[in-house]
Parts: structure tokens; C-alpha cells; sequence
């Protein structure tokens, strides 16, 4: 993706290769060219440039087909009056298998998941007429699982914002008061819950984007652990930190779409070769009544985080704590935890992010240095869009490239990897942390659900998109799988209650959350 002028000829016909080029681009990648041979350059360039041309004249030969689908109708654009939140970009219908754990169930999908045949938005206004060719592995994996396909819906431009303000289309609004946002980037998905015509959503999570919308929309929202569920065929920020989730109503529905989403697909390297086989069913329906013997760990660092002053900030940690008395209620042993190093995500998370966003944007979407899937139909859609339409490009996105490209120039591209390091830390902060407890606790947001501010600048909008994130996206650098559960609520307005269990233990949170379902439902009552 491409938002800048990008060194590009101008007077060379295609398949070959001036002097100038070679001048434009040594320059670009900022190399001395007053003090290079150019003449030597550009044979040696010219040499390699033929390869890659000979490549291209062979690629199609060398790429296996997408794998067949049904004709599919695209659908239509969702209209006001049947979609009062703005949480649809298009209403589908995509049938999948008669029978399985998901039948009849009909499915909201997060537009920057592949569903093919069906136009992909990012919530922007930036690709270029992209309609994917096959499925993502997981809408793959659903529709084989019997579920149905009904709705493409709204997020954040580009996926990168948490406050839901900044979707191409129109922020996403609350389901308990529509004057209020959905939070992001999934917003669409959480809101889409509370239509009578969808009954599951997914979402994508890079640093609270399912848990986040879960918490303000009052729904169960799962980040699985890092390499669960394979995330081929999603649209990516950062592939260290993508993660791709379920949004549902009641527990026994989360557990079926994890059940059909997880395991390994030969697609997609981040997942271990060894990782163990969940049974989330099994895990649900063996919940017993009572959560005694569990322990349960309050970071007490995650009460602090975030702008006391912030409407809600206060009333939000309240509304945890009476839920934390609920879990005793049931048996569980509440008690403190401290993890200095937790108020640290929030910058381990941008430090990270923003040079590998910028890779990413480089690479018009699909970053470099991959052994899993590529789709380059999807990159020319992009850097097609950023060339046409550049200055439609959100004032995020654009933060976090700039910054990403000033950071690798001043600090020599070593802060990407020492963020990186820090993250191994933080696991292993947290690794230590349970090691005492059986679960970690905290507030999902840092406070409910803000008012939507149509007349806010941009830039006032892109730092309320980051207001609520002060305790989600460290499990994004840990990878620990993290449970936001609508079981707290405050002046009408939900407020999520996460938990976060060890690596691979996604099974245990759903089952702890199906004994607090049972005993006492979810807040605010609908």
C-alpha cells in the first residue's frame, strides 16, 4: 500500500529499465547515488530485472488455482431503515453445509475477510473494485460447519482505529444508545448481534478490535491464542500480532464456531506444529455450577491504566470489581496481581506496530519474508487504490505509517526488533503471573462506550480511538488468548469483564464463563 509518491518511471517503456530508474531508486533507498558507478548499477540491475520479467511470464504456470466455489451473488448494500447501527457494508446470503454444529446459524463477517465473489471494503474507501477469488480458511472452515453467510459488515478505515468513528462509511453506533460508538475496528460485527437476522459475527483482533466492540456492544468477544485459528485469507497489519475471533450472544454458540475455526491449515505458518486438539463443546457442556477451586488473578496495574478523568473510566473499574464479587459468589478465590510491566503494552504494542505497518504498507498489504499464502490480486487492488484515491487514506493510517517510516530512519530499523523482544518478556511475565493463578482479570475498555462526536477533528478522533485500549493489546504481543464477557454493565451501557488464561487454554475461559452464563446471564438486560 502506497500513500506517498513512490518511485516510479515515467519515461521507460515496461520491461525495461533506464538509467533514471536506477538513479530514482538507489536514491529511494537511500543509498549515496553521487558517490555509485551508475553505469555498473544499472547492467547489474538490468541482469536481475530480466529474471524477474522471465518469472512473470511464467507465474501463471506456477500458481495453483483458487480452490472452486459456487457462484455466489455479491448481495447489496444495506439500507438505513433495515440496518439502523450502520453495522452492515452489504447483506449476502451464502448458504453452507445442510448439516454440522453451525447449521442454521446466520453469520455477520468482518469486511476484510475474504468471502469470495463478494466485494471487500476495509471499511475505506481505498481498494480498488477487490473482490476475493476463494474463502478465507475460517469462512471455509463455518460454511463447511453449517453455517450461513448473511452480512458483510462495517469497521474502522482500514481496520485501524478502536473508537468507531472512522469507517469510509459511517461510524457504527451502540445498540444500548445509538448517540454512542461501537468501538473498533469490529464494530460492525458486535453491533450486527443485536439484529434478529444474524445470530454469530467474526472478527479480527491486532489490539482489542473483537474484544473491545464485544465490551461496548455487550456481547462474548474471543482473541484466540496466537496461531489457533489460521488467519489465511484476512486482511493483515502486522502478521506477528493478527488474530482472527468469534463474536456471539451465549457461550454454547462461541464454543461451536471455535470448534469449526481451530487447528492447523498448511497455509499458514504461525500456527505450531504441535499445538494440542480443543474440544470447546466438550469444555462448555461440562461446566459445572460452581468455580470453586479456581483462582483468579486482579492485575492490579489494568485499574490504573487510562484517563481518570475519561467519562466512564471510573464507573467502568466499579462495575468490575462487583463482577469480580459475582466470581466469588460462585466459589472462585479472588486475588491480587501485580504486573508492572502491564501499563507498558499500550507502547510495546506501537512501537511494534508501527514499523511493521509500514512494512506492510510498502508491500501493498502482504508484507515480505512469508512462507504461508500470498494474495497478489489483493495487493494490486491496493496499491491501485492508494494511487487513485491516496487522499481518501485515514489519518491513522497515515499516523502510523509516517511514524513507522521516522522511527526505522532515526533509530536504523532497530526498535521494530527490540519491540519485538520485549514482547518474549511480557509472556514470560505473564507465563510467571499464571503460574500463580489459574486466570488473569481485568476490564476489557478502560471506560464504556464514548459519545460519537461528529464535528471532532481528525486528529481529535484518531486519539479517542485509543482511549480504550490501555489493557487489550498487550495479550496481542503475548498471544495469550483473552475473553472479553458482557457481565458487568454501568448507567445502562455494558462493560466487559476479561479474562486471560495460559497459551492454548481458550477452552478453560469459554467453560469459567458458561458457569457465570448460567448463574447470571450477561448485563445489561436486553
Amino acid at each position: 500500500m502506497t500513500t506517498t509518491d513512490s518511485p516510479t518511471s515515467t519515461n521507460a517503456p515496461a520491461g525495461t529499465v533506464s538509467r533514471e530508474d536506477i538513479e530514482r531508486y538507489a536514491g529511494a533507498a537511500g543509498f549515496p547515488v553521487d558517490e555509485i558507478d551508475i553505469d555498473q548499477l544499472h547492467g547489474l540491475v538490468e541482469f536481475v530485472y530480466e529474471s524477474v520479467e522471465r518469472f512473470r511470464s511464467a507465474a501463471g504456470r506456477l500458481v495453483p488455482p483458487p480452490a472452486p466455489t459456487a457462484p455466489r451473488d455479491p448481495g447489496r448494500v444495506a439500507t438505513r431503515d433495515e440496518d439502523p447501527l450502520n453495522a452492515v457494508v452489504r447483506w449476502v446470503d451464502i448458504a453452507g453445509a445442510p448439516d454440522g454444529p453451525l447449521a442454521g446459524k446466520r453469520l455477520a463477517v468482518k469486511d476484510l475477510v475474504s468471502v469470495a465473489g463478494v466485494p471487500m471494503t476495509l471499511g475505506s474507501a481505498i481498494p480498488s473494485d477487490y473482490a476475493p477469488t476463494s474463502d478465507a480458511v475460517v469462512i471455509e472452515r463455518l460454511l463447511g460447519a453449517g453455517a450461513r453467510v448473511v452480512a458483510m459488515t462495517n469497521l474502522e478505515n482500514l481496520a485501524l482505529s478502536g473508537g468507531g468513528e472512522t469507517s469510509a462509511f459511517g461510524p457504527v453506533r451502540n445498540p444500548f444508545d445509538p448517540t454512542r460508538a461501537a468501538s473498533g475496528s469490529s464494530g460492525g460485527s458486535a453491533a450486527s448481534l443485536s439484529y434478529d437476522t444474524v445470530d454469530i459475527a467474526i472478527g479480527t483482533d491486532q489490539g482489542g478490535s473483537v474484544r473491545l466492540p464485544a465490551a461496548w456492544c455487550g456481547y462474548l468477544g474471543l482473541k484466540p491464542t496466537f496461531g489457533l485459528v489460521p488467519y489465511t485469507g484476512i486482511a493483515s497489519l502486522d502478521r506477528s500480532v493478527d488474530h482472527v475471533g468469534p463474536l456471539t450472544r451465549t457461550v454454547e454458540d462461541m464454543a461451536a464456531m471455535m470448534d469449526a475455526m481451530s487447528g492447523p491449515h498448511p497455509s499458514d505458518p504461525r500456527q505450531p506444529r504441535d499445538q494440542p486438539t480443543l474440544d470447546f463443546a466438550a469444555a462448555v457442556a461440562g461446566a459445572g455450577d460452581r468455580l470453586d477451586g479456581l483462582r483468579i488473578g486482579i492485575v492490579t496495574e489494568a485499574l490504573d491504566v487510562g484517563d481518570d478523568g475519561h467519562e466512564g473510566r471510573v464507573e467502568t473499574v466499579a462495575a468490575f470489581l462487583e463482577a469480580m464479587d459475582r466470581l466469588r459468589e460462585l466459589g472462585a478465590e479472588i486475588v491480587d496481581v501485580s504486573m508492572p510491566e502491564h501499563v507498558l503494552a499500550g507502547d510495546v504494542m506501537f512501537a511494534a506496530l508501527i514499523e511493521g505497518i509500514a512494512a506492510t504498507h510498502w508491500s501493498h498489504g502482504e508484507a515480505h519474508n512469508w512462507t504461508g499464502s500470498y494474495n497478489p490480486a489483493f495487493a494490486q487492488a491496493m496499491a491501485r487504490g492508494f494511487a487513485e484515491r491516496g487522499a481518501s487514506t485515514p489519518i491513522t493510517y497515515l499516523a502510523m505509517v509516517t511514524a513507522g517510516e521516522l522511527v526505522r530512519d532515526r533509530f536504523d530499523g532497530t526498535v521494530y526488533g527490540e519491540a519485538r523482544n520485549a514482547s518474549t518478556a511480557l509472556r514470560a511475565v505473564y507465563d510467571d503471573a499464571l503460574s500463580s493463578v489459574d486466570v488473569i482479570a481485568m476490564p476489557t475498555a478502560t471506560h464504556y462506550a464514548h459519545e460519537i462526536a461528529p464535528d471532532a477533528t481528525a486528529e481529535e478522533i484518531g486519539r479517542r480511538g485509543w482511549t480504550m485500549t490501555g489493557n487489550t493489546p498487550i495479550h496481542n504481543v503475548t498471544g495469550h488468548p483473552a475473553l472479553s464477557m458482557p457481565a458487568a454493565a454501568s448507567a445502562g451501557l455494558p462493560v466487559g469483564v476479561m479474562l486471560v488464561a495460559k497459551h492454548f487454554e481458550d477452552d478453560r475461559l469459554l467453560a469459567i464463563a458458561r458457569t457465570y452464563e448460567r448463574r447470571f446471564g450477561w448485563l445489561p438486560e436486553r
